[in-house]
């Protein structure tokens, strides 16, 4: 493997990316996993917020961390496993990042019908070990969960105008690969890591 690859494993919520990342993690342990939900929630615990202005703040912050991991490791000349429904907000900055240090991008974009990404991920904010800080417009570290509170879950509407607002079933850098995940018994994850295997063999 090169060490400047860039793989980006993005889609909108509930396409399981979390699920995918692990598995290709641990067939190529070489990749630097950086999610940025994991810097999200670190800020959430650390700062905390009292509403929805402060949580987008923080928001902002932990996405300049991620930037900034990223271009530590790219210093560095480390492979990289991204994991978030990347969007045009993040584009600028990662198209600089790997002009900069001359970073091999691949794609792969989770894609799913949104009635079935919506319900995954309504089930998905309903599990205990999702972060609160995600479910909520209120938040600071010791808070307990309470069901009758989680005031941040989106409709139906608002979860697919931001779909399509964003841009997450559009983005990509680099080389695409897409991967249709609407029944996860049907994925074919072998298929999926010959493929990268083939971008990464391809740039030795």
């Amino acid at each position: 493997m090169r060490n400047h690859i860039l793989i980006l494993l993005a889609g909108a919520n509930g396409t399981g990316k979390s699920y995918t990342s692990k598995i290709i993690k641990k067939a190529f342990p070489r990749l630097n996993l950086i999610p940025l939900d994991l810097f999200k929630e670190h800020i959430y615990d650390e700062i905390g917020f009292d509403n929805v202005a402060q949580k987008n703040l923080l928001d902002e912050i932990a996405r300049q961390r991620f930037y900034d991991a990223i271009k530590m490791l790219m210093n560095l000349n480390k492979p990289l496993l991204g994991d978030y429904p990347f969007s045009y907000k993040q584009r600028p900055c990662l198209v600089e990042l790997v002009k900069k240090y001359d970073y091999n991008v691949l794609t792969i974009r989770l894609e799913a019908k949104e009635c079935v990404l919506y319900e995954r991920q309504k089930l998905r904010d309903l599990d205990h070990s999702r972060h609160l800080g995600h479910l909520v417009s209120h938040y600071h570290l010791g808070d307990r969960r309470d069901e009758s509170a989680l005031d941040n879950l989106p409709s139906f509407e608002y979860f697919s105008k931001r779909i399509h607002e964003r841009g997450y079933e559009t983005f990509h850098l680099g080389t695409l690969i897409t991967l249709n995940v609407n029944d996860y018994r049907k994925i074919d994850y072998n298929d999926l890591l010959n493929k990268i295997a083939l971008f990464v063999d391809d740039r030795q």
